[in-house]
């Protein structure tokens, strides 16, 4: 498999984390800005969603490219947020992007891990023949839907969440051509652990009712909404702790690369602590570890994509060893070494 262009598309709209003195003391702001290392990120106003945002990237990206769009066999979108229960939120991609029907075409609920997780299934997918040219699209619009936006928050419980995460939409353009680019891969999940990072409500086991929407006392006693998102952030830095450093020295064993020869690493943009403990734990050389949390906030499964489109663009168009890890929700992990050459990419998207 080979990965022939990466597209990535933000809302317009800037929103500054020390918004959020509005509403709360400065020094409870400064401490989750200087954990989460969030300046500003992207709110996407109402009547947006994550499929509009993967619109957007996919759709120049396919031009770009020059791709008969009947010649696209394979169209997968991982996002946490879909935009109906029924049907998958892709087929209103693949209607928008006018793709045949010829297309093996689906939804993946996966966040954190979203983009490793995705490249080795269309990895598997094109070895297993089932696809020659595909779109791995990865996104979340999250505003104003299991957190508020910065300005709108007023809980004290939804406070990291508003500041954390931000809104976004990818498209990786992959062909079954030329020489495999993967050079090795690992995977993992503790589900015992489902509930570090959760949205209880508005599924299958909290259906929609008003209830969904008062707040009241949870397992911790914190005053929150079903449909908020609850991260349980000490366990999942202790769970990144014990889950990454292992991930990356399997592939480092499997690829037989050794860390001078990788040019860039690109860690899923949990938050600027956890990144720059991964950075120091890995020894991973300064000029060669990309983020943008700063700039866009935890994108979920866009912030690999991302970080690749606005940090690494000018590698991706030369021949390029990459280590790419994903982990989070799930609880999961993932992670690839990647060596990529003459990758198109273009500016990055707004709307």
């Amino acid at each position: 498999m080979k990965v022939a262009g990466i597209a990535a598309c933000v809302p317009r709209t800037k929103a500054r984390t020390d918004a959020a003195y509005a509403h709360f003391k400065p020094s409870e702001v400064d401490r989750i800005i200087d954990n989460t290392g969030v300046l500003e990120k992207r709110e996407a106003p109402e009547g947006t969603s994550v499929s509009d945002l993967c619109i957007a990237a996919a759709d120049p990206l396919i031009e770009k490219l020059g791709w008969d769009r009947e010649s696209i066999d394979a169209l997968v979108l991982i996002t946490t947020l879909a935009d109906y229960f029924q049907p998958s939120t892709a087929h209103r991609i693949h209607e928008a992007l006018g793709l045949g029907s010829n297309c093996l075409v689906f939804d993946v609920n996966l966040g954190c891990s979203g983009y490793t997780h995705g490249m080795i299934v269309m990895n598997s997918l094109m070895a297993g023949g089932l696809a020659k040219r595909a779109l791995l699209l990865c996104g979340d619009m999250t505003s104003n839907r299991v957190r508020p936006r910065i300005a709108e928050a007023v809980h004290r419980t939804d406070l990291a969440n508003a500041i954390l995460f931000g809104d976004a939409g990818t498209a990786t353009a992959l062909v079954a051509e030329g020489e495999q680019q993967i050079h090795a891969t690992q995977v993992g999940a503790d589900g015992k652990c489902h509930r570090q990072i959760i949205v209880k409500g508005g599924a299958g086991r909290g259906p929609w009712g008003p209830e969904q929407f008062e707040r009241r006392a949870d397992e911790d006693g914190e005053e929150r909404r079903p449909v908020d998102l609850i991260l349980r952030g000490p366990e999942i830095l202790t769970f990144t702790m014990k889950r990454v450093p292992p991930l990356m020295k399997s592939l480092l064993e499997q690829s037989q690369w050794n860390m001078d020869e990788i040019d860039g690493f690109v860690f899923h943009q949990a938050n600027k602590f956890m990144l720059d403990y991964l950075k120091r734990r890995l020894k991973v050389p300064e000029d060669k570890f990309l983020m943008s949390i700063q700039e866009f906030g935890n994108t979920v499964s866009a912030s690999i994509p991302l970080t690749l489109v606005v940090r690494g663009a000018e590698l991706l168009a030369k021949r390029t060893k990459w280590t790419l890890l994903g982990f989070g929700v799930g609880l999961s992990w993932s992670g690839l070494m990647l060596e990529t050459d003459a990758v198109v990419t273009l500016p990055l998207i707004e709307i």
